[in-house]
């Protein structure tokens, strides 16, 4: 046997020792839920569950709502006298939304994942599939509910609260992938952070025009949640 034969012999099952330590002291996946702050300031809320656990890996979904394009500068309809705005006030007072749900799979591989158990520092390789789907009103009233529908609702200066849909919307959805990468910390048993990057191809364009169909969207993660 030549003399690198016996050094690969003598190093495979030393690595297998030394992944087999890693995996032993690394710290246990498990099911959890959180929460992702940064997305607020992006006007977003988005909300992360992760269900099942398959050894290393989590299964997931990702439940998140857009809202934006207020209706400050809305240009109001052509006046008549005689128009009545319907019903159907967003209720988070936007003419533009998007919902997004989507589902994942993270793996937390035991090289990316702290050798110490005292300091439970996992990184962790995501990938995503997400139904997507964007809203847009196009036309408004900025005319308060009237008491009396049947009231003709004068079209004047009004606060940006009391605009109201007209019913004139564009909604398009579909099916967007993506792909995230972060590391995970929990400073106790049950409470952890998370930061990471998050990136989604876009498939579809967007009504209000922040999206065109292939370009990528992404941003920083920062994310609290608990874990049992």
């Amino acid at each position: 046997m030549t003399r690198s034969r016996r050094w690969l012999c003598a190093a495979v099952p030393a690595a297998l020792l030394v992944h087999g330590s890693l995996a032993a002291q690394a710290a246990t996946v498990r099911q959890s839920a959180s929460f992702d702050l940064a997305a607020l300031v992006d006007g977003e809320i988005r909300v992360l569950l992760e269900p099942v656990i398959v050894g290393r890996t989590a299964f997931g979904v990702s439940l998140a709502r857009w809202w934006g394009g207020g209706y400050a500068g809305v240009t109001p309809l052509a006046a008549s006298s005689e128009l009545v705005a319907p019903g159907g006030v967003d209720q988070f007072g936007h003419p533009a939304r998007e919902y997004m749900l989507d589902v994942y799979a993270r793996v937390y591989p035991t090289s990316f994942s702290s050798a110490n158990p005292k300091h439970r520092v996992s990184g962790y390789l995501g990938g995503f599939l997400g139904l997507h789907r964007r809203e847009h009103d196009l036309s408004f009233s900025p005319c308060p509910p009237p008491l009396d529908p049947t009231y003709p609702c004068p079209l004047i200066e009004s606060p940006a609260g009391w605009a109201q849909s007209t019913g004139a919307r564009a909604v398009r959805s579909g099916v967007e992938p993506g792909a995230e990468v972060g590391i995970r910390v929990m400073p106790l048993d049950y409470l952890f952070l998370e930061i990471g990057v998050w990136a989604r191809l876009i498939t579809f364009s967007d009504p209000k025009g922040r999206y065109e169909d292939g370009q990528v969207d992404s941003r920083l993660t920062f994310a609290v949640g608990v874990s049992w």
